[in-house]
């Protein structure tokens, strides 16, 4: 379709004619990019690669081990800790056990029972 800016009405002529609309200059296309190649390793850096890789392994492996030995170490203390608070406590009624059967009132009771008499004189005291 033609539009009304590009027709020129001037000029006396009955046709409506074109005007031409200069084109722009073309650039020179552009050269095309050169692509850089990948330089290869050398010997000496995949020997640093190679090793620094080996190390970096080496310490993963070493963590991960030292992680789960210390685990280890602080699940048996905790079974250790369990064990001697249950040992303290069994030793503690124990002592209570052993206090209330040696009491005095316990024993003059038990001679009572047997026709068993008390002489004060020959009972003596030893502490510990």
């Amino acid at each position: 379709m033609i539009e009304q800016k590009d027709l020129n009405w001037g000029q006396g002529s009955a046709v409506p004619q074109r005007k031409e609309v200069p084109t722009p200059h073309q650039q020179p296309q552009a050269q095309p990019q050169v692509i850089p190649k990948r330089v290869p390793l050398s010997g000496l850096e995949r020997v640093l690669i190679t090793t620094i890789a080996a190390v970096c392994g080496f310490f993963m492996i070493t963590l991960v081990s030292t992680q789960v030995g210390l685990t280890t170490t602080q699940r048996q203390y905790q079974n250790l800790t369990t064990t001697i608070n249950n040992k303290k406590s069994q030793n503690n009624d124990l002592q209570q056990e052993i206090g209330e059967l040696t009491s005095s009132q316990r024993l003059n009771e038990f001679a009572k029972a047997h026709g068993l008499t008390l002489i004060e004189g020959n009972i003596r005291n030893i502490g510990k």
